[in-house]
């Protein structure tokens, strides 16, 4: 048992999680709180040091930079770079892949693909094999064409048959190259708004706490203007979210002034959903409530832009 503890480094083990836990943003006090008490974004990264810390064979991770920020992700890049096992990984970060990945697995029309290299050297290789195979393709198109019109010409003329049937043998023979399939694209159609005279938001002196004895936002002012484009960063807690429903007026300062345009208009995409949707509802239905009195084409080709198409549109969120 000595030997088996020893083997598993027991007596670091202590130091060992802290120092993951501490990459992952908790500080001392977060370490030896129960699980129960943090919100589901905490708990995650709990599960993720979890996964860290028990040094498998191979790590699988789904998504681990959802819900982490940037100086977490970071931390987690430089921590997984010198993981000494295997690491197979999904993830839609593309700075993440290529700090982390040696290799790329591309699903793709019911297949793998495989590249060697980070997620930039994919893309490369990934267009020139494209370019290739669409070359190829055309150019075998069209050698069959030629050879086509040579059966065609020919077909029924008796001293030519052995020709036509070696030129039908050789077209059953050749290898099949596919035509190169296109990915589904997904466009996004930004609607010019109606102008609006600046500042169309206001935020002066403004304070917020959701306890009185813990204050979250402080003397906060800034300005936006219609063509404003503003990155909200900072660690979990800071109060990033707040501040969106302050801006919102789904809270009210505790102190400080607010001003809003009268004609301006908010949309909102939270990051867990199920703030937003009435999950018993469909797709087209959700539409149907938040924007009425289009016509139901209208709403199916809006969410066919997303992907979200035929009888999809039609079942329930959930």
């Amino acid at each position: 048992m000595y030997q088996r503890l020893e083997e598993i480094e027991a007596d670091t083990a202590e130091a060992r999680a802290a120092v993951v836990l501490t990459g992952l943003g908790f500080d001392k006090d977060m370490q030896v709180r129960a699980t129960k008490t943090f919100s589901g974004g905490w708990r995650m990264r709990v599960a993720l040091a979890r996964a860290l810390f028990s040094k498998p064979d191979l790590l699988l991770l789904d998504e681990p930079t959802n819900y982490l920020d940037i100086p977490t992700v970071i931390w987690l890049e430089t921590y997984l770079a010198g993981w000494p096992k295997t690491i197979l990984l999904i993830s839609h970060s593309r700075s993440f892949l290529n700090s982390v990945c040696t290799d790329i697995v591309h699903m793709w029309n019911h297949k793998l693909d495989y590249y060697h290299g980070d997620y930039e050297s994919f893309q490369k290789t990934r267009e020139e094999r494209t370019k290739s195979q669409q070359r190829e393709y055309e150019s075998q198109m069209e050698h069959r064409a030629h050879i086509q019109e040579f059966i065609d010409k020919f077909r029924y003329n008796a001293k030519r048959a052995s020709l036509v049937q070696s030129r039908l043998k050789y077209l059953e023979k050749l290898p099949e190259v596919h035509a190169v399939e296109p990915e589904p694209k997904i466009t996004f159609r930004f609607i010019d708004p109606e102008e609006l005279s600046p500042p169309i938001l206001m935020f002066d002196e403004v304070c917020f706490r959701y306890s009185p004895d813990v204050p979250l936002l402080e003397r906060v002012t800034f300005g936006v203007r219609l063509d404003s484009r503003i990155a909200l960063i900072g660690p979990n807690g800071a109060g990033k979210t707040t501040l969106l429903k302050l801006m919102m007026a789904q809270l009210q300062p505790k102190s400080g002034n607010y001003q809003r345009h009268q004609k301006l208009r908010t949309a909102y995409f939270s990051q867990h959903f199920v703030d937003q949707l009435d999950l018993a509802k469909s797709p087209v239905e959700i539409l149907q409530e938040k924007f009425p009195g289009r016509h139901i084409e209208e709403y199916r080709r809006e969410l066919g832009a997303f992907g979200i198409t035929g009888p999809l549109g039609l079942q329930t969120t959930k």
